[in-house]
């Protein structure tokens, strides 16, 4: 199979078209006969997919970097959505994210390409080796390209055809904006084209008709999902809904993106099951992408060519070069996972006892034991070895004149809302504690000469610059394990980015069949909705190690559970049946650019995310009767505190506005008949 690079060239070849859009002729870069030949079309084409705007490993927020590209391709991505959805933090930015990237004239350079191409190649029809092929491929493009901005702005100029200047006339270019609702059908439009018309052989790196179902899937999902939810948001201008879609049109959404979904099928695809041992095969799946019949549509990296930081920046600070310890998970989204010790009236971890006492745990991971392998297989858990090292995650040592028989009272509350610093009563005389650097700690010697560092050596509270582990979690997902802590060192990361994966259309499926099954549709294409979704949510359960679903009744319409009033209450949902599905995608989907667009398309964000702290774990090792193992780690008793982290402590607020994002003023300037959108 060719792999599809991103070179110099390839991106002189994309960008010839921006320069064609003013009627001059990219002779000095690549004449027609260059293009419209075998090799010339996979170059140029090759050029049109790694400018796709794809929310890959090298997306970016930065305020610095967004201006490249539109806020893609840019290495430094330490500013990412999952900052704002409760999936994690890092000491880079501890406050709320948005997407808000400017990204526009990037995206309509590639359109014009893809018009190009849909204008020119008809007449190679007999001529060039799958003309018809690659017509359908440049209709993906454009589709995924417009759905990267409709979903920020809502409805945009559809420019459909190659624009000419008209007696140097620049007014002949402005083009208004469509409906929303206009701009999501000319996308599903292209989309149906090119599952008719595209080839169903799998190349990495490149769509077929199965990627082109798959992300039908996903656009019509988010179509569904604004019309039902998106009222409130409705922006007219001129008697055009600019944006939002009216409610009529849900059903026949999500009718597509379940009709999509089931096309998939065709391809053969599956859920990832290489490894017997779920947690590690949760974690292989992203280490494989390459060759997992779970990948619908990824993107490659080859040194030279195209890298990423990845696991630099968000491994672990002692499992890198430089940089590292930016993926500290939060306690919110881990209670969402079966098998933990979750108190059912609250959903959060329950770590004292009727009294308010701590339990007090024989090892570091004992508490984990009995997790959801896919929990484990998402996290760098106390105890697990990675690259050679084993995590050693403290936040204190109680002194070994403390039995750990002794009750010990909470130390601070877990109400989601209380900040307040450790230090009073037993724990000022009893826990031994520091915020020196990980390597610069002056150890405590218990009475039996063993020497243990106060704080773990990676965190949660000891200081590491913007490194730090803010949670007392580390993510794996992504990471290579295969780097050792020398070779994990910035821009030479190449492992795939999977941007479209079969488990993310079980998820589309089975949370389309429900809205339908829950809206008048209980019976689709055949199938009995309500357990259609059951057994797509069963499917990815049962990979994941989780608890299965024991029939479709329990995707009720019952009401759905409350943030701290029981078990998955973080999540928001219309109802009990949809908050299931939903959590499914935070555990499924976390960390991989995706829930930060669920809860736009939901309309839930500016409540799940309301004067929102991050909640993190403390774990406290008694140092009476603790050694030290292997790794000169220490082995003994815990116990464990949850509460608001202590950094990054500060509420967090979605604002409303950002259910639709700022037309760049340079646009507004450029096309006066472009309008903002509102709270702009």
């Amino acid at each position: 199979m060719k792999k599809i690079f991103l070179t110099a060239a390839i991106w002189a070849v994309a960008m010839a078209s921006c320069i064609d859009s003013l009627d001059i002729p990219p002779k000095n870069i690549l004449t027609k006969e260059d293009i419209y030949s075998e090799n010339g079309m996979r170059t140029y084409m090759a050029g049109l997919y790694n400018r796709l705007p794809m929310e890959d490993f090298n997306v970016t927020g930065d305020g610095v970097m967004k201006n490249n590209f539109g806020g893609y391709f840019a290495w430094n991505n330490i500013h990412w959505p999952m900052l704002s959805t409760g999936e994690t933090v890092n000491g880079n930015n501890p406050g709320i994210y948005i997407h808000e990237t400017g990204y526009w004239s990037e995206g309509y350079q590639v359109i014009r390409a893809a018009n190009d191409l849909m204008q020119d190649l008809p007449a190679y029809i007999g001529i060039l080796r799958e003309a018809e092929n690659w017509i359908a491929e440049a209709r993906f493009i454009r589709a995924y390209t417009y759905f990267t901005l409709v979903r920020r702005y809502g409805g945009v100029p559809l420019v459909k055809n190659v624009q000419h200047l008209v007696d140097g006339n620049v007014s002949s270019l402005w083009t208004a904006r469509s409906s929303h609702e206009e701009s999501y059908d000319f996308i599903l439009e292209d989309l149906d084209y090119a599952i008719a018309n595209m080839s169903a052989t799998k190349v990495n790196g490149r769509a077929n008709r199965y990627v082109a179902a798959a992300f039908k899937s996903r656009v019509a999902l988010f179509a569904g999902a604004i019309a039902r939810y998106g009222s409130t948001y409705t922006h007219t201008v001129d008697n055009v809904r600019l944006c939002g879609i009216p409610a009529e049109r849900a059903n026949d959404y999500f009718q597509q993106a379940y009709n999509a979904a089931k096309i998939v099928n065709e391809g053969r695809y599956t859920l990832y099951q290489a490894d017997a041992a779920q947690d590690k095969n949760f974690a292989g799946l992203f280490v494989n992408a390459d060759n997992s019949p779970e990948s619908i549509f990824i993107r490659q990296y080859q040194l030279k060519d195209y890298v990423h930081s990845f696991d630099c920046v968000y491994s672990p600070a002692r499992m890198a070069s430089t940089y590292g310890g930016r993926f500290a998970v939060t306690l919110d989204w881990v209670e969402l996972f079966d098998g933990l010790p979750l108190d059912p009236a609250t959903g959060r971890l329950k770590t004292t006892n009727a009294s308010n006492n701590y339990i007090v745990y024989d090892s570091p991971y004992a508490l984990f034991a009995n997790a959801e392998p896919r929990l484990k297989g998402s996290l760098i858990l106390p105890g697990d070895v990675f690259k050679g090292v084993q995590l050693d995650i403290r936040r204190g040592i109680i002194k070994d004149n403390v039995d750990p028989a002794t009750p010990i009272a909470k130390f601070v509350a877990d109400d989601g809302n209380t900040t307040a610093a450790y230090g009073a009563g037993f724990f000022r005389a009893n826990v031994v504690t520091t915020t020196e650097k990980y390597l610069e700690q002056e150890p405590y010697v218990s009475s039996t000469g063993v020497k243990i560092n106060p704080n773990g050596l990676d965190g949660p509270a000891n200081s590491n610059g913007s490194g730090d582990n803010y949670t007392g979690f580390m993510g794996r997902k992504w990471l290579n394990p295969n780097l050792t802590p020398s070779t994990t060192t910035l821009h030479t990361s190449t492992s795939t980015w999977i941007d479209i994966r079969y488990a993310e259309v079980l998820l589309n499926r089975a949370e389309a069949a429900l809205e339908l099954a829950q809206n008048g549709v209980t019976v689709h294409a055949g199938d009995d909705m309500q357990t259609d979704a059951f057994d797509c949510i069963n499917e990815l359960r049962a990979r994941a190690g989780a608890t299965l679903l024991t029939s479709p009744a329990d995707l009720s319409t019952a009401a759905a559970t409350e943030r701290g009033k029981g078990l998955g209450g973080f999540v928001m949902a219309p109802n009990r049946g949809l908050q299931l599905v939903r959590i499914e995608r935070y555990k499924e989907l976390a960390f991989e650019h995706k829930l930060y667009w669920d809860l736009r398309r939901w309309f839930t964000f500016d409540r799940q995310i309301y004067d929102y702290r991050r909640r993190m774990i403390n774990p406290f090792l008694f140092a009476k009767g603790a050694t030290l193992n292997d790794y000169g780690n220490p082995e003994g008793k815990y116990i464990y505190d949850t509460r608001v982290c202590e950094r990054a402590n500060n509420a967090l607020t979605f604002q409303t506005k950002y259910y639709y994002e700022k037309i760049p003023d340079t646009q507004l300037k450029t096309n006066p008949l472009l309008k903002q959108n509102n709270q702009y």
